[in-house]
């Protein structure tokens, strides 16, 4: 070998290196790479298609399934109801369920399911509180008003979970005839079936409701004094707006913390609106300024749209006064 081959060789080395990456590429990275894609995309379509469940599906395992797992096939029935959007667009119960008329086309679709529930939750009693809590909702959110004699039973429950949300179904079916006992809740132990109470009371009419409503806000609980005051303002009283205007400030709101954020953000919205509804024009300078400072964006924005509402109202009645004057 002679002294000038041995730079030659080594120059033709690199060449030979990049040779055989190239090969490592073409026969291993990329055929890899596509088997992985193919594997991912397979995996993909399977759990479009897993979803592939409609109401008589999940009614059916409902009914099928006892204990545990009846409790569990409930929570995935309410579940599936209450889904805002089902995004591949198979079959959005929640939309159905937005109107009356949508109700009626799920329950021609599925005429015994108000039974077949109904039996079911009373079938649950008081050994599988699990399943009783979520088909009060689900009962609710039906509309089933042949529910209401069950779900008036499940406010004698043992479990607070399942007694309050009998009382939100019968609120949501309008069941007037529930009131006298939605009444004697009000004063439950239970913090949460109290709020539950007082608030669909200021939805249900009974002669008697205004006055435990008004001694609701002066409740150990805070939160129940909140719902005490939407509850009167719902029906148009404002005994409650000196709690619905604490609701305007953050900070107090904010001292909260078991509630999240949205709830909280969700209480001061309802409470401008509560406001500017029972004080009218006078609002004004108490939402003016939430409207222009609050730190809530969604908060300031109801402030101010009332706000803006309540000036226009009063720009016509002036005007409307100016014209009965000439």
């Amino acid at each position: 070998m002679s002294a000038d081959d041995a730079p030659r060789r080594e120059s033709d080395l690199p060449e030979e290196k990049s040779t055989a990456m190239t090969l490592v590429v073409q026969l291993v990275v990329i055929p890899l790479a596509v088997v992985l894609f193919c594997v991912a995309l397979g995996g993909l379509f399977m759990w479009l298609t897993s979803e592939r469940k409609d109401f008589g599906d999940y009614l059916e395992a409902l009914q099928a399934t006892r204990g545990q797992q009846r409790g569990d096939q409930a929570m995935y029935l309410l579940n599936y109801i209450q889904e805002a959007k089902r995004w591949q667009g198979i079959f959005d119960v929640s939309a159905q369920l937005s109107s009356p008329e949508g109700r009626d086309r799920l329950l021609e679709r599925y005429p015994q399911a108000p039974a077949q529930l109904i039996r079911i939750f009373e079938e649950a009693q008081e050994r599988d509180a699990k399943t009783r809590r979520y088909l009060a909702l689900v009962l609710g959110l039906l509309g089933a008003n042949e529910a209401i004699p069950a779900l008036r039973g499940g406010l004698q429950d043992a479990d607070p979970e399942t007694v309050k949300n009998c009382i939100w179904a019968l609120g949501r079916l309008q069941a007037h005839e529930a009131a006298g006992q939605i009444m004697e809740l009000t004063r439950h132990e239970e913090v949460s079936v109290r709020l539950m109470a007082v608030y669909v009371l200021g939805v249900l009419e009974h002669p008697r409701a205004r006055d435990l409503l008004v001694a609701a806000l002066n409740d150990p609980s805070e939160l129940v004094q909140w719902n005490a005051a939407f509850g009167l303002a719902n029906r148009g009283d404002a005994a409650g707006l000196r709690v619905l205007e604490r609701l305007l400030d953050k900070a107090y709101v904010d001292r909260f913390g078991d509630l999240t954020a949205e709830n909280r953000q969700r209480y001061r919205v309802t409470a401008v609106e509560m406001v500017a509804r029972l004080k009218g024009a006078e609002a004004i300078a108490v939402l003016e300024p939430v409207s222009r400072t609050d730190p809530d964006l969604k908060v300031r924005n109801a402030a101010l749209q009332k706000v803006n509402a309540l000036k226009k109202h009063s720009e016509t009645e002036v005007q409307a006064e100016r014209v009965w004057q000439n």
